[in-house]
């Protein structure tokens, strides 16, 4: 038995019949896909009008019923969600007949930005999220046994007794190894070497600059392995991580969206042509500011109808060459906070910088493990490297380009032995003090 049906048969939840389901909905029409939405928010929105009080409240003041959903365009007259709504009205969010939902699990979100949100979810949300994830393995060609290694932030590894009990034996469940992101000592480095040597390791799920980290490490020893998948997630995965990947583990990278109030959102199929959004979890709508605003199907225990979760992305305006007619996210662009702000208001993604270093030759001239770009006011910036030691003529090259996007912009660089990971384990290329 593979470990989503044990998982399944030992918590009640329908992870499989879930993942039949968009198994045969992923090559639905448009129009299929549309009538299938449509179907969901009927259910979602009768459901918190009957029992959502704040949804109750809301849909009065906006004279709604569920009888008027019968068309996407509904969700037009719903006010955007936010955080901070959330908060004031928490209780409101809680179902009136919450003693008949099932599996419901309360953790926190938020964390990197210090928004703090205590989420809900419930059985049904987590078993369709695990149903579209297990589609996207079938996607990267990995299957139900296949074995993983995950190399993730310290939030993974425990390193108290009973939580290394406890991990041992969900590994060896899920078939799954995993290793420290944070735990550089050459001893874990030759763990995990042998690791993949020794254990036929199919695919491997990191963060991106974790993993290219890593990476640069196994090419200094000259090693070269033959996996099956990467899957990344969190940052941005830029081609030279791509690049590396291929050469040093003999494989794709698949890439992945999702944030922790909704789940998985966006999975990159075998085109490697964007990241399908799974319209039959979420709907997604677009501000002016290419800003998300989602809204989960699945989620009863604690509803998000037109959730504004503060990240931006590019939409492509042609359909996948694989097929699937399903949104695709050409680029997930990140947050305000991973913008720097010019002199005279401009704005710069984190991107430039990563394609100003690699463009100019500098990133491979230097060795360039890391870089981080930080904001302190709004004419000063500091450019710190974990590299090899900048020549003078590479920083007035990076100097003269980076005042030519930002105006008579300051700029301090700083040698590091190391630049620091989120509490999560992810990396930040870009850090706005002044946001």
């Amino acid at each position: 038995m593979d470990f989503t049906r044990l998982t399944d048969l030992i918590s009640g939840k329908k992870v499989m019949s879930y993942y039949k389901e968009y198994t045969q909905t992923q090559w639905y029409s448009k129009e299929e896909m549309k009538q299938f939405q449509i179907h969901k928010l009927h259910a979602l929105v009768e459901h918190c009008y009957r029992n959502v009080p704040y949804y109750t409240r809301v849909m009065r003041e906006i004279s709604i019923t569920p009888d008027d959903v019968n068309d996407l365009s509904v969700l037009n007259q719903f006010p955007v969600l936010t955080k901070e709504v959330i908060k004031k009205h928490y209780k409101e969010f809680i179902p009136l007949n919450e003693s008949k939902i099932k599996g419901i699990r309360t953790s926190q979100t938020g964390g990197t930005t210090g928004n703090i949100l205590n989420k809900r979810n419930d059985a049904r949300t987590r078993s369709s999220v695990w149903g579209s994830y297990r589609r996207f393995y079938d996607w990267m060609g990995i299957g139900p046994h296949d074995k993983v290694m995950t190399y993730w932030g310290g939030h993974v590894v425990k390193h108290g007794w009973k939580d290394t009990i406890v991990k041992l034996t969900s590994d060896r469940i899920k078939n799954t190894v995993s290793f420290d992101a944070y735990d550089t000592r050459l001893e874990v480095i030759d763990k995990i070497r042998n690791t993949l040597k020794t254990q036929n390791i199919k695919l491997i799920r990191s963060f991106p600059q974790a993993l290219y980290t890593l990476a640069l490490k196994l090419r200094a020893l000259g090693d070269r392995y033959s996996v099956r998948a990467i899957m990344t997630t969190s940052e941005p995965v830029m081609p030279q991580h791509r690049e590396l990947f291929r050469e040093i583990f003999g494989a794709e990278t698949f890439d992945q969206y999702g944030c922790g109030e909704i789940g998985g959102i966006a999975y990159e199929c075998p085109a490697h042509d964007g990241l399908h959004v799974t319209d039959e979890r979420v709907i997604i709508e677009t501000n002016e500011k290419n800003e998300l605003i989602i809204t989960d199907l699945d989620n009863y225990v604690m509803p998000f109808i037109r959730y504004w979760n503060a990240d931006q992305a590019i939409f492509s305006e042609s359909d996948c060459v694989c097929g699937r007619k399903s949104r695709v996210i050409k680029q997930v662009l990140g947050r305000t906070c991973d913008y720097l702000l010019g002199i005279d208001g401009q704005t710069l993604h984190w991107a430039y910088f990563w394609h100003l270093l690699f463009d100019t030759g500098i990133a491979i001239k230097r060795n360039f493990i890391k870089f981080q770009v930080v904001q302190k006011t709004n004419d000063q910036i500091i450019f710190r490297t974990v590299s090899d030691p900048l020549t003078q003529e590479d920083k007035d090259t990076l100097v003269r380009m980076i005042r030519e996007k930002m105006g008579d912009m300051k700029v301090e660089f700083r040698l590091e032995q190391d630049i620091e990971n989120t509490a999560s384990g992810k990396f930040r290329p870009v850090i706005n003090e002044i946001l």
